[in-house]
């Protein structure tokens, strides 16, 4: 039986092949992120029904319950993003290489998306974003993909020892957006940085991962006409960055 390695051993991958990658890719990663949220829905939750029995029990409202009205509110407005992130992630649509993404929107969502994945690991997530880019002529759930690509390797390679991880996005040039994704994780040794986008090569222990993640990423990338690169310095972090050309 024919092996995607034996399809794209010169380095070539069909598109629909590519998508399937992009596919399971995500999907593993999802299921690694699916128990923790599960966990982390369960406080906003509890908040829910709680402060509505107090509410109930009052015939007037005083000020405490007000307050508690606002948390209410509050709560139910992050388990709704985070609710919404999880089915967005979990569905195969827009997985065509058509359409338009806002950047900036695109990299907040994902950035929310991963907020308590980061967290849980102890890495404190920034950005610094351009206000001013225009869109982009990129599906915005492959641009998702690739950005939970990059930003979960560098989750995964901080875990133990912490640290931030900044998405800036900015026109580097006329007629380019950039966004750029910096870390402060232990970094990628010199001989392992020429093969990160090799297909099946991976730094991880066995069964932590396919080695297929930066290969996708960076075919998802080349094929919707951008390109992507990568700066690391060994224990002081590493700087993904990736660019497409827009119209002016």
């Amino acid at each position: 039986m024919e092996t995607p390695a034996d399809r794209h051993i010169d380095g070539a991958i069909s598109l629909e092949l590519l998508k399937q990658l992009a596919y399971n890719e995500k999907m593993s990663e999802l299921g690694r992120i699916s128990a923790g949220v599960v966990h982390e829905l369960n406080a906003p939750l509890s908040v829910i029904i709680s402060a509505s029995q107090l509410i109930m029990r009052e015939a007037d409202v005083p000020e405490f319950v007000r307050e508690m009205v606002a948390r209410i509110s509050s709560e139910a407005l992050r388990l709704s993003h985070m609710t919404r992130g999880l089915l967005n992630f979990s569905s195969q649509e827009e997985t065509e290489s058509g359409g338009e993404a806002d950047v900036n929107l695109t990299v907040g969502f994902v950035l929310d998306f991963l907020d308590y994945e980061a967290a849980r690991r102890g890495v404190t997530l920034l950005r610094k974003l351009d206000y001013h880019l225009p869109v982009v002529e990129v599906g915005a759930n492959l641009l998702k993909q690739v950005l939970l690509n990059i930003i979960m390797n560098a989750l995964q390679a901080m875990e133990r020892e912490g640290g931030s991880l900044m998405v800036e996005t900015l026109a580097p040039e006329p007629g380019k957006v950039s966004i750029v994704i910096a870390d402060t994780g232990p970094g990628i040794p010199a001989a392992a940085l020429t093969k990160i986008f090799d297909p099946y090569f991976t730094t991880k222990k066995p069964g932590e991962g396919t080695g297929l993640g930066l290969f996708v990423t960076k075919t998802l990338v080349e094929n919707l006409g951008g390109s992507i690169g990568v700066r690391s310095t060994e224990g002081e972090g590493t700087t993904f960055t990736v660019t497409f050309a827009v119209e002016e």
